[in-house]
């Protein structure tokens, strides 16, 4: 099997690492490599694959939207999510999905049944695509720019707030989707008043322990890594290319591991 993930820049991907060790522990043959492309490779990147060069892309930022030109049809979650981040063969056609909100739904299962309310924090593509796969409609967004929290609430019939109104009380699980905290000192919003037991998760993994997670652990909260939603994207993705589920737990301790060097 030939794999890559498509991206720019790309250097700091650990999925080349991931899904070679899934490959080895699966028996499977085959390579997984990082591609820097600049958006005018694209075109033949997905030629390339079309004619047998390769069994299949991931694609990570800032490429999930323009790939959306390239592939002959989108399944029902990436139309939903309006990104992709896979792309595989079916009966020699290219198709488009996105396995980021389904990855992190799998990987919290563990920790909530989704009875209860949910925040999210952040209106852009992953928040999209996570909204998209959430199994309930409890669901509150906030977004520093209001008016894309309201966008994003109306395309799925949920409801948005503001930094000023938020309740972070209400909430039995919080899922942190921007940017802030990759510089290990931001926050994106005050956790005073966050209840006991409240699953808290930020998809940053770099730092593996963000700001956010780390006063969220001090208050008793139960937290997720970004590691959960990178290697349950990647399961999906992995189990789309080869029709195998492969193994998270090992995964998983990878990842950690190579993020804690």
């Amino acid at each position: 099997m030939n794999l890559a993930v498509i991206g720019h820049p790309i250097a700091h991907s650990l999925s080349p690492q991931l899904h070679e060790q899934w490959l080895r522990a699966s028996g499977l043959f085959g390579r997984y490599e990082a591609i820097d492309a600049m958006e005018t490779d694209l075109p033949r990147l997905f030629e390339a694959m079309q004619e047998g060069e390769w069994d299949g892309f991931n694609v990570t930022i800032p490429y999930k939207e323009a790939v959306v030109r390239y592939v002959d049809e989108l399944d029902e979650a990436a139309k939903m999510a309006g990104a992709v981040n896979t792309v595989y063969k079916r009966d020699g056609r290219l198709v488009g999905t996105n396995t980021d909100g389904a990855g992190l739904v799998q990987a919290l299962m563990p920790f909530t049944d989704w009875s209860g309310n949910v925040l999210v924090i952040g209106a852009g593509g992953a928040a999209r695509g996570i909204v998209q796969a959430l199994p309930t409609r409890q669901v509150s967004i906030v977004n520093r720019t209001v008016e894309r929290a309201k966008e994003l609430a109306n395309t799925f019939g949920v409801t948005y707030t503001t930094f000023d109104e938020v309740d972070i009380s209400r909430y039995d699980v919080i899922i942190q989707t921007t940017s802030v905290g990759m510089d290990e000192r931001s926050t994106p919003l005050s956790l005073e008043g966050l209840r006991q037991n409240t699953v808290v998760c930020d998809i940053i993994y770099r730092p593996l322990v963000t700001p956010m997670l780390q006063e969220a652990k001090r208050r008793g909260a139960r937290i997720v890594t970004g590691v959960a939603m990178f290697v349950g994207q990647g399961a999906l993705s992995f189990e789309k290319w080869t029709g195998v589920k492969p193994d998270e737990t090992i995964g998983k301790k990878l990842i950690e591991g190579l993020l804690e060097e």
